[in-house]
């Protein structure tokens, strides 16, 4: 999964709300300014967060090791596709 996104769209949609706010609330300037510097610094952060966490999960996920019991073999035993024995039934046949 790509988390480097994250934060851009965590601070995008912060900063959407922020302006919408200040629309209906019908602020000043210079307080929309000063606001909107503070919310997209803090919700950058906040994202930046998310991405870590994001990717902390994604990694130990990742670097779990499965037996052939977790994958539905018996006994360790790897089974063919149906699909690629009847394919080789066919080239043998043409053959």
């Amino acid at each position: 999964m790509k988390t480097k996104q994250i934060p851009a769209i965590v601070m995008l949609t912060a900063g959407f709300a922020m302006c919408i706010i200040s629309y209906v609330n019908d602020y000043s300037l210079s307080f929309l300014i000063k606001a909107m510097f503070f919310v997209l610094v803090g919700f950058g952060i906040l994202g930046y967060v998310i991405k870590i966490i994001l990717d902390i999960n994604i990694a130990k996920k990742l670097d779990e090791n499965f037996t052939a019991d977790d994958l539905g073999f018996i006994d360790g035993e790897i089974l063919e596709d149906e699909e690629t024995t009847e394919e080789g039934d066919h080239q043998s046949e043409t053959v």
